[in-house]
This record gives C-alpha cells, structure tokens and sequence, in this order.
C-alpha cells in the first residue's frame, strides 16, 4: 500500500525522533548490564519509494540482559545493521533467530517537544472511585501535561508483531527534562475494557480514574497549507506511567526550512542531553520476561 508523500514536518519529527532514540539506546546501554540496539527500520525515503506495506510495525529498539547473551550474540548485535537484514534472517530458523528469542523487551520511542516538568498538568492525578462518585464528570480530558501517545493505527500493528515475536514493547515517550513509560500490555488491557464499558459514562469514569484516555486527535500538516486529518490515540498520563528518567543538559536551537509549498517552516532541533535512567526503569525491563 501507497501512503501519500511526507513533508517537511515528518522529516523535523523523525530528526528529534532519532535524538531521543540514541539518548535511550546511549544512557541505557551504560552501567546498567544492559545491551540496547536499533531494529525497527527508521528512514527518510525518497516519495517514490514510500512503501509502508505489512499488518506489523517493528519497535525501534531491542534491550537485551548481558548476563543471557553468550560472547559471540553480544558481538553480533554490537556490530550488525539489524533494521537492514532480511526479515527472513528472524525467522524460526534463521540465523538471527536469537536476536528475539533473547531480547528482554522492545522499545517503541515516541518523543515530543515540550518542558515536560513545567506543564501545567504535569502533577495531575487520576480521580479515586470515591471522588468520581461524589462529583461525576460528562467529559474525559486528559491534563496538559508530558502524557505517553499512541495512535490507534499503530498500536494493533505493534501489538501483532509482540504476539508473533514474544517480545514484551514497551512504548517509551521523551521530552526535555524528562521520559516516561507504559507496556503495550497495560495500554492493550485499558482497551478492551473500554470496549466492554456499555455506555458512555462508564467510559469516562474509567478514563479519569486509570488517567489512560482515548480521544479522537486532529494533526495538521504545517506544510501542507492547513491540511491535516484526525486519529483515535490513548493517552497516558505521566501520573499512570513508569519514569524512565530525568533529562540533563539538553541544548535546543531553531532550524529555518522551505517547505514543499514554498511556506518557511521552523523547528526545534535537540542535540546533546544525558538521560538518567531510573531503578523502577531498568527492573521493568528486567522482569517483563
């Protein structure tokens, strides 16, 4: 299948994407006896090349324990181009069969440009049963706050591919400042019980007292002269997340472009930071297999 051509936008998206990809491969991989290492194929491809067929979308990262790979698996996964192997090398009995078999989880990393620890919603807390039923609400907003996205369209492909693979994905989201977690497993939970909820009240009391939100976004296109259209997302807050860590030392500067309508298009560009990776992190990752 054809997916119509990315602009400008997506490739400032997929820049910052990438910082916050190598900031947790880097910070991961430095004391914590782990091993992080790129899978899910992450490119600018030219618009006649845009072919994004499949019912599976492949996690960015793959996180081993170093104690469960023998010297020869740990040199591999250091020095081979995985995202550029034939798929069929992952198979049952191919040669990189390891690779999935002893990964600990998967890593899907979202990132968004925001001061996460200065939003106005960043202390929101989901409401206790007892607090719901004394005020009930008619609306479920999520808070203005660093929350974990995920669109609905690629939450059933990530989670095909961690049924096929039996490698638990946990979707990690970065800001500045700060990063936050959730398993695909809690998000997959969270929908079928909003599937079963037999009307709309019951839908909202389970969003404000889980803080997980599902809610149809609009995204624009910045270069695209106001185009844009709308996803259905879930939404968790960072009080129903896992800290993956603060943030330190991040330097931002603003990128001036041209867009394929001619309109200038700014964008922020992150460089450098250090991710110190929380406890509770590192013992998810360690006990989701």
């Amino acid at each position: 299948m054809k997916k119509q051509g990315r602009g400008i936008d997506f490739e400032h998206r997929f820049s910052a994407s990438r910082w916050a990809e190598d900031l947790v491969k880097r910070d991961l991989n430095r004391k914590h006896g782990l091993l992080t290492v790129r899978f899910g194929l992450s490119e600018i491809r030219p618009e006649d090349k845009l072919d994004y067929g499949g019912d599976v979308k492949e996690p960015d990262l793959l996180v081993y324990s170093l104690d469960d790979l023998s010297a020869k698996e740990a040199a591999t996964l250091r020095t081979a181009n995985l995202p550029n192997e034939p798929r069929s090398k992952f198979n049952r009995h191919g040669k990189l069969r390891f690779t999935l078999t002893k990964a600990i989880a998967a890593l899907e990393v979202e990132f968004s440009p925001y001061r996460a620890k200065e939003m106005k919603g960043r202390q929101w807390k989901p409401k206790t049963v007892e607090k719901w039923k004394r005020r009930p609400l008619l609306h479920a907003n999520p808070p203005t706050a660093p929350n974990i996205w995920v669109k609905e369209e690629d939450f059933g492909k990530l989670l095909k591919w961690e049924e096929r693979s039996g490698v638990p994905i946990v979707i990690v989201h970065v800001f500045d400042q700060e990063g936050f977690a959730v398993t695909l497993r809690h998000l997959a939970a969270f929908r079928k019980q909003i599937r079963r909820a037999s009307d709309d009240q019951k839908k909202v009391k389970l969003q404000v007292t889980s803080g997980i939100f599902h809610k149809l976004q609009k995204y624009d296109r910045t270069d695209a002269q106001g185009a844009g259209e709308q996803k259905w997302v879930f939404v968790t807050a960072p009080s129903s997340a896992l800290k993956v860590g603060d943030i330190e030392g991040v330097k931002v500067r603003a990128q001036l472009d041209v867009s394929r309508s001619r309109k200038y298009v700014t964008a922020p560009v992150f460089t450098g930071g250090r991710l110190k990776v929380s406890a509770d992190f590192v013992q998810l990752l360690l006990g989701l297999r």
